[in-house]
């Protein structure tokens, strides 16, 4: 069976989502494709990076125990560093006995799958590619399976995933991916997740800037790290502009959207996660009456651009020397497509 789910962006509330703040999120139109069938081992297809893994059941078993009471120790200390070595190890073998084993257990499910991704969901880019990839990767195995999954349950078990590569994820990012088009969504117990009815996303364009060094696990924990003085003042003003940025999309109030966008890079910076490029990209746009802020944890990634006139926008990132992406925005959600 095959499935895809697409990637994400935050149109705002990166980092202080994870702290109870609310976010506004949109599905992007770049998409994972996993594609799961019945074995008696555990294959790992990955065509992005050439990963073909084979793993023994029982070896997938364990070393998700292990990730996961790795996870449940850091978890007590509030410090996932080592779980982050643990998983990048031997190029994420770790990871994706994990997640699979995860789906798996989930599921249960007590057979062998082998599994193969395809994506355009650049990887390390702030747009939701582990997100993306997870949701895809559980609904396929589900419907391979014959496991009549919902949205929330395609989600939870993605969130579960989530949390062995990025620490304690605000949960955002599965959403969106999970559930598609636009919507609000605030951490907490349980999480809020509304979808949202906004007119047409138009004259958004992403441009991708570097590859990150760090991960979104350790980006989180470098704003976790921060006095708390310093930090909550910020999260504070980035999550109460949320609900005036809803208002200002519902209206088409494009110059208060830009406006936000805007603020919130300044937060972000403060906050450690911007970079010198994501702040020369983000200057430029502004000197023509525009607006760019990072997407996701930061550190290089992906930036989200918005200008009323599309093509002036894309002549200056392109001046810059990047290749703007031009993807819709708000499309639909985890789907299974065979």
């Amino acid at each position: 069976m095959i499935a895809s789910a697409p990637g994400k962006v935050h149109l705002i509330g990166e980092h202080a989502v994870v702290y109870g703040e609310p976010a506004i999120l949109a599905a992007v139109g770049l998409r994972t494709i996993v594609t799961a069938e019945k074995s008696d081992k555990v294959q790992y297809k990955d065509n992005r990076f050439g990963h073909n893994n084979l793993f023994s059941l029982d070896d997938v078993k364990v070393r998700t125990i292990d990730v996961l009471n790795l996870w449940e120790k850091c978890n007590e200390k509030k410090n996932f560093s080592p779980l982050f070595e643990n998983i990048k190890a031997n190029k994420y073998e770790n990871y994706k006995c994990a997640v699979i084993g995860i789906a798996l257990e989930n599921l249960d499910i007590d057979s062998g799958v082998a599994v193969e991704i395809k994506s355009d969901v650049p990887a390390g880019a702030g747009i939701g590619s582990s997100s993306s990839q997870e949701a895809a990767l559980t609904k396929a195995i589900a419907a391979e399976f014959n496991k009549n999954l919902s949205v929330d349950e395609v989600n939870n078990i993605t969130f579960k995933m989530e949390q062995i590569i990025h620490g304690t994820p605000s949960g955002g990012d599965n959403s969106a991916c999970c559930f598609g088009r636009a919507i609000w969504f605030q951490k907490g117990n349980p999480n809020i997740i509304k979808p949202l009815d906004i007119p047409k996303l138009e004259n958004f364009v992403l441009v991708h800037i570097k590859q990150p060094e760090k991960n979104t696990g350790e980006l989180v924990q470098i704003v976790r790290n921060l006095d708390e003085s310093y930090r909550v003042p910020r999260v504070k003003e980035i999550g109460s502009m949320v609900p005036v940025m809803l208002d200002a999309l519902k209206k088409k109030d494009m110059k208060t959207v830009r406006d936000i966008i805007n603020k919130t890079q300044k937060n972000l910076a403060e906050l450690g996660v911007s970079i010198r490029e994501l702040d020369e990209v983000a200057s430029a746009v502004r000197e023509i009456g525009g607006a760019a802020k990072l997407c996701g944890a930061g550190g290089g990634g992906t930036m989200l651009c918005h200008h009323d006139n599309k093509e002036k926008l894309i002549d200056v990132i392109s001046s810059l020397g990047y290749k703007p992406l031009e993807a819709d925005l708000a499309v639909e959600g985890v789907r299974v497509e065979k």
